[in-house]
């Protein structure tokens, strides 16, 4: 990625203005940068920006699966909706769901890039074991081109 890009993304993970947020979200073209953007995103300033970035037309499922498992996709699998009874947010819940309802549905294109759950092999079993007819993508992820770029 080239610097700019990177300033570019700099701004939009630390600035304030939500709409110029928006605006320049709309205008990116390519999955790396939104896979890029997402993975450096800080979850404590809400699901806005996220949400945004999965509307993007260029969003593909790496970057759905990332955002899923960024907002604790893992515990929702294993533990269904009792998690979300001492919540603190219902947006939490709302954005889990429809992530994850978006990537069941086939909604996101493949992609080109590389998404491994950072899930161990008990971790993996236990999911089988509960639910063995989840898509295997939500366990094995998708092979790729690896982007562990650090802004």
């Amino acid at each position: 990625m080239e610097i700019e890009q990177l300033k570019t993304f700099s701004y939009i993970l630390n600035s304030e203005n939500v709409n110029e947020t928006f605006e320049i979200i709309r205008t990116i073209s390519n999955e790396d940068e939104l896979f890029v953007l997402l993975d450096n995103y800080n979850w404590d300033n809400g699901f806005e920006v996220p949400t945004e970035i999965l509307n993007n037309p260029h969003c593909t499922l790496s970057t759905a699966l990332l955002a899923f498992y960024r907002a604790d996709g893992f515990r929702y699998l294993s533990e269904g909706d009792s998690i979300f009874k001492n919540r603190l947010t219902k947006d939490w819940e709302i954005f889990l769901k429809s992530v994850l309802r978006r990537i069941l549905n086939k909604e996101f294109p493949l992609g080109d890039i590389t998404f491994n759950p950072e899930l161990t092999k008990i971790q993996k079993f236990k999911l089988k074991k509960l639910n063995p007819e989840l898509d295997p993508v939500l366990i094995d992820g998708i092979q790729g081109k690896d982007l562990n770029i650090i802004i």
